[in-house]
């Protein structure tokens, strides 16, 4: 088989992944688009600077209710097929959103599946559900990309990034629990006293690619620090000092949260490297504004519901 330009196989995902466009260009990386929906209108964004995130984010604290759409198998099998006619050559692997908040991943296999199946011979297409999303998938989209550049063979390739996934930890503090009210995870009464309360929301993707609540704290301060604490007990302890590992920091619109977590997290480990990005429309519109994420490698995913 003649090599593929882009290294042994090509990568896309979806745009979940929050990469900035030119982002995606410089690292040769296909991408299609999930839809939000407002005022009965389908909107498919892809960012490319920090002016188009926080006027999304602005629109969101002035009140509006944006939804969001899965992408349908027939929009998948398109996209992947514009992919094989522009590359001649490399096998796809395709990081979609994960299956727990989505429709879309599997809709990509339904795709993929037919291709493979009736289409293809000497190439294949893998759909990895990365059992998260935005800035944790952007992780696995990075490390995907170094191994394409580093010719790693496929299966290869999709051994390591499923492994890293399953022992990605991925933790988020939620400030506008309106969001999560509106998703039905938690109850309006719960929403208003939390806000009054300034409670905040502590969510973990768990091991079936779920937003789970795993605990809520009182204050902005506790909140970073509880983090910081799991970060101890399910990364540092796996990875002491985070030496051989970055670090994912990304929020909604910028936060006293997030530059307390980001500050303090560097004074506690000020060797790692670290990587910020934002939360696109597609995951604010869940999360809302003022959220603060970290991502990083440490122990297995929790196996955990809402509490």
């Amino acid at each position: 088989m003649e090599r593929n330009s882009l290294g042994k196989f090509i990568v896309s995902t979806d745009s979940c992944a929050d990469f900035f466009k030119s982002y995606l260009e410089k690292r040769n990386i296909y991408c299609i688009t999930v839809k939000r929906i407002l005022k009965g209108k389908k909107l498919g964004e892809i960012y490319d600077s920090a002016e188009e995130f926080d006027s999304f984010y602005t629109e969101l604290k002035k009140g509006a209710l944006p939804t969001t759409s899965e992408i349908g198998s027939y929009e998948m099998r398109e996209f992947f097929e514009e992919i094989l006619e522009k590359e001649k050559s490399g096998d796809i692997i395709h990081v979609a959103l994960s299956s727990g908040l989505s429709p879309t991943c599997n809709n990509a296999r339904i795709a993929a599946n037919e291709l493979n199946k009736n289409e293809l011979t000497d190439r294949k297409i893998y759909v990895v559900d990365s059992l998260v999303a935005t800035g944790g998938m952007g992780q696995l989209v990075d490390n995907l990309v170094k191994m394409r550049d580093n010719e790693v063979e496929t299966l290869e390739a999709i051994k390591k990034i499923e492994k890293m996934r399953d022992y990605q930890q991925t933790w988020v503090i939620v400030s506008d629990l309106h969001h999560l009210k509106r998703g039905g995870r938690i109850s309006g009464f719960a929403a208003a006293m939390g806000s009054w309360m300034n409670v905040k929301p502590i969510i973990v993707m768990s091991k079936k690619g779920k937003l789970a609540i795993e605990n809520k704290v009182k204050g902005d301060r506790k909140a970073v620090e509880y983090v910081l604490d799991k970060v101890r007990e399910y990364g540092a302890s796996a990875r002491p000092d985070f030496s051989d590992n970055t670090v994912y920091f990304y929020y909604s619109s910028k936060n006293s949260i997030y530059d307390e977590l980001r500050q303090t997290f560097m004074e506690i480990y000020p060797n790692v490297v670290l990587k910020e990005s934002r939360i696109g429309p597609v995951i604010g519109t869940h999360v809302g504004s003022d959220c603060a994420a970290i991502s990083f490698e440490g122990v297995k995913r929790l196996d955990i519901e809402d509490k």
